[in-house]
């Protein structure tokens, strides 16, 4: 697991993680929606983003290098504009839509990429069962 902190402003003066806005970035090409509706979410109501990739087990580096240049190229543009909106990025391996429930057990919402017809994990689908917070999906940019 890697976790990259940073804030654009004062720390909050409450639990770290309640009320959270988690943005789900998975490999399937959704985290620049993604990022961009996670954001707009921890602007709306005053709390942080925690941007969460979830890569598959066994990719290569170089595949792994590729999947977080992009994921925080993506995190990183939806801040641009944004003051004081305070952030961390964490980078896992394993089952997206498990993880993600787990990591946003005291969020207060859940932003991930809608499932495609034709994908293989239906990572959005999961975290609507069984995510204990708000879940919003987001349609993937064209």
């Amino acid at each position: 697991m890697t976790l990259y902190e940073a804030a654009a402003g004062p720390a909050q003066a409450r639990s770290p993680l309640a009320g959270d806005v988690v943005a789900g970035l998975v490999h399937n090409g959704s985290a620049e929606a993604v990022a961009r509706a996670a954001v707009r979410e921890a602007v709306r109501r005053g709390c942080r983003v925690r941007f969460i990739q979830v890569l598959p087990p066994g990719l290569s580096e170089e595949d792994r290098a590729d999947a977080d240049r992009g994921t925080f190229r993506a995190a990183l543009r939806a801040l641009r504009g944004q003051s004081r909106v305070p952030c961390s990025f964490e980078v896992l391996e394993g089952e997206a839509g498990r993880i993600l429930c787990e990591r946003s057990r005291q969020a207060g919402i859940l932003v991930i990429g809608r499932d495609l017809p034709d994908a293989v994990d239906h990572v959005a689908g999961y975290c609507q069962v069984h995510a204990d917070c708000d879940v919003l999906t987001v349609a993937h940019l064209e």
